[in-house]
């Protein structure tokens, strides 16, 4: 391979967080206690100061101790509760409200800092152009400038549609090509690439690593670090690019053990083995 990454590095990694929730409902904490029966999630029931999964300052603090930096993708979900449709339930239910002072507050804090604000699509917005639009435009009058990149929420792709419409509203990267229930290369596809033409400026990121789907295939710390340490070994050979994907809501020791750990295991080894870091946005202006 020919590509060279910035400042001579053998490969990069992209961090990313998609904000799908960021309180735990009352009904989660029901639904989480009868599952596991841990007495925690009671506990978060009836403390109504505490919120597990409002966990940007933690993230903020890992990244600065490293000098690193993530791009966050946040939800503007308008899907309504239909009762006859169960599968509307956990989208439409304790969703957040993106223009309440509270999120509003915390997306500036970390556009000011130097972390990257993009859209995360809403889940029938991948085939719905007007909805693309305005969740663009609403994280816009937000952060007060361009926003230029996109995830879709559960990685929902119609492809090459969803590329398209994106690109007609203006998006110049998308960040949902990857893995649901596995991790790794999607269709070997180990770099950023142009589905258009290579002429165009629209660029699609790969989503390599996303916490959820690591630890549905390898529960166990251990195997799921050695399957880490596995792809880490594939990229440098190959010079590829790692796009990482862990939720805000997951550094959360008490629900998801280790799975922090491992966010800083994964910063700590790129760093090792001098990759090199960049925010969704940066990997788009080198390939631009």
């Amino acid at each position: 391979m020919n590509f060279e990454w910035p400042e001579g590095r053998r490969f990069a990694i992209c961090l990313t967080h998609d904000v799908d929730r960021v309180k735990k409902t009352w009904w989660q904490s029901l639904y989480y206690f009868t599952k596991t029966r841990k007495p925690y999630h009671l506990k978060t029931l009836i403390n109504k100061g505490s919120n597990p999964y409002w966990n940007f300052t933690k993230i903020m603090e890992i990244e600065n101790k490293y000098g690193v930096r993530s791009t966050f993708f946040f939800l503007n979900e308008s899907k309504k509760l239909e009762f006859l449709k169960p599968s509307t339930y956990k989208l439409s239910l304790g969703r957040y409200d993106i223009n309440s002072p509270e999120i509003m507050g915390i997306i500036k804090e970390l556009d000011k800092n130097g972390w990257e604000i993009g859209v995360h699509g809403s889940y029938d917005s991948y085939k719905n152009k007007e909805l693309l639009a305005k969740e663009k435009w609403v994280l816009e009058k937000i952060v007060g400038h361009r926003v230029i990149g996109i995830r879709q929420h559960y990685l929902n792709l119609e492809i090459p549609t969803t590329w398209q419409l994106q690109k007609e509203v203006g998006f110049k990267y998308d960040a949902s090509f990857g893995h649901r229930r596995d991790v790794g290369f999607r269709e070997n596809q180990i770099m950023p690439f142009k589905p258009f033409r290579e002429d165009d400026d629209f660029l699609v990121i790969p989503t390599t690593i996303m916490d959820v789907a690591l630890f549905y295939k390898y529960p166990a710390f251990e195997n799921a670090w050695r399957k880490i340490l596995e792809i880490f070994k594939y990229a440098e050979k190959n010079g590829a690019l790692i796009t990482i994907l862990w939720h805000q809501r997951v550094f959360n020791e008490n629900e998801f053990p280790g799975w922090n750990r491992i966010y800083e295991k994964i910063i700590e080894e790129g760093l090792k083995r001098k990759a090199w870091f960049a925010t969704c946005k940066e990997v788009w202006e080198v390939f631009k």
